[in-house]
């Protein structure tokens, strides 16, 4: 008799989550993902992003492509053959300068980029600055005001 698993710990409800988001993320499926972020309390959402994150590390492609998801760029499909991605490109470009989404920059809903560490966004080429501030608009705001703005986002991406 064959076992299943025994003396092996069983994937707890988060890690078949992430390894769902992971999976759908890779096949670019928002629709599918929107069926785990949009069901899930915001703690289990945390975790499951965190553990997405964690997995997809080391592939810029389908980190670039889920943050245009979370900024909305990728709604549906369909949205997967839109020739021009401002988002995924300029996702692409700073995890390219060793930039982390969700720690150094953040993606929001609005097709919004979010620089959070700006010394690192500051050491980047002078070529590649002049180049995400000219097909940008880049405001430069105070921890305060910063904060704020997170805030009010948090708030719009909540739902009772």
């Amino acid at each position: 008799m064959a076992s299943k698993g025994f003396g092996k710990t069983q994937p707890t409800k988060i890690d078949k989550l992430i390894g769902q988001a992971v999976e759908y993320s890779r096949r670019r499926e928002p629709e599918a993902l929107d069926k785990i972020f949009d069901n899930l309390p915001v703690e289990m959402n945390n975790k499951v992003l965190k553990g997405t994150l964690r997995e997809l590390n080391k592939d810029i492609d389908t980190l670039s492509w889920l943050c245009g998801y979370f900024a909305s760029e990728i709604n549906s499909s369909d949205d997967n053959d839109k020739p021009r991605q401002p988002i995924i490109l300029l996702s692409k470009l700073l995890m390219k300068y060793r930039l982390a989404p969700f720690i150094d920059f953040m993606p929001y809903t609005g097709c919004r980029i979010t620089i959070i560490n700006y010394e690192k966004f500051e050491a980047l080429p002078a070529k590649v600055q002049q180049a995400i501030n000219g097909a940008f608009e880049v405001l430069e705001r105070s921890t305060e005001e910063a904060q704020q703005i997170n805030d009010a986002l948090l708030a719009e991406m909540l739902v009772d």
